[in-house]
């Protein structure tokens, strides 16, 4: 048949409609501007939802004018601004692990005290779902790490474990030091993830098929940026787990300062 041919004479450029050869916008401009797009959004969905979160603990307080219905009702409005909220704390970090702009600021810990701080941020959650956490952590010299974004890395975790425990479950957070590597594991004793998806957990927005069969919450992100965080201290986490029987998620941490700070 006859015609023009489409065939573009070089990959980065075609033609508008005018005729007028024009430059393909490039991969890493293109990543570049989703990331913008990204963080002025999350940003501008992150102030009304503080003003909604705001007001509704504002309300809360007034139960004398407010029906129980009004009541209940408030209290799914403030779930769902709270989740929302995490979700868009969520993005921003996962944007800011992208682009490279989350600087660490390294210095000698001590990983149990802060395995012990999470473990006691952890409880009352646990608590109300009916969960143990036990902590079992053996002696060793302190990891060259960032303490605000481990700690980040031991509450998701943490948070994680109970949050796919049942009732009576036990969560158990292991450190152990080994040979110039620290290894913490959090195990629980929940409904465990099928043996083809664990390998995919840790990418953005993925979930277990039976977590969201169960309609537990989540946004898909906190793995993500648990590996994220723990590449940048030159380690690495991996996942074992059995179905219907529980999770292990182990790290592992160089002790000494043989990590670069970004």
């Amino acid at each position: 048949m006859g015609g023009v041919p489409r065939a573009r004479s070089h990959p980065d450029r075609l033609r508008g409609e005018s005729g007028r050869v024009r430059d393909e916008p490039s991969r890493g401009s293109t990543d570049q501007q989703r990331a913008q797009f990204l963080a002025a959004v999350s940003h501008e969905m992150r102030t009304p939802l503080t003003s909604i979160v705001s007001f509704s603990e504002l309300l809360s307080g007034e139960t004398t004018g407010l029906s129980p219905d009004g009541l209940r009702f408030l209290g799914i409005i403030e779930r769902n601004a709270d989740k929302l909220l995490r979700l868009i704390d969520d993005l921003l970090m996962l944007n800011r692990l992208e682009a490279g702009g989350l600087p660490l600021e390294l210095t000698q810990v001590s990983l149990t005290d802060l395995a012990a701080d999470a473990v006691k941020s952890a409880a009352p959650l646990a608590a109300k779902s009916g969960v143990t956490v036990h902590l079992d952590a053996g002696e060793g010299p302190p990891a060259w790490a960032d303490p605000r974004r481990f700690t980040q890395v031991l509450d998701n975790l943490i948070g994680n474990a109970v949050k796919f425990s049942h009732a009576g479950g036990l969560v158990r957070v292991q450190l152990r030091y080994v040979r110039g590597t620290w290894r913490i594991d959090v195990s629980d004793t929940g409904i465990g993830i099928p043996p083809d998806e664990a390998a995919r957990l840790f990418g953005a927005f993925i979930r277990g098929s039976n977590a969201r069969i169960a309609g537990l919450p989540g946004t898909g992100l906190g793995l993500s940026i648990v590996k994220s965080l723990v590449e940048m201290h030159g380690g690495h986490v991996k996942v074992d787990s059995v179905l219907n029987q529980g999770t292990t998620f182990s790290v592992f941490l160089p002790a000494h300062s043989d990590v670069a700070t970004p």
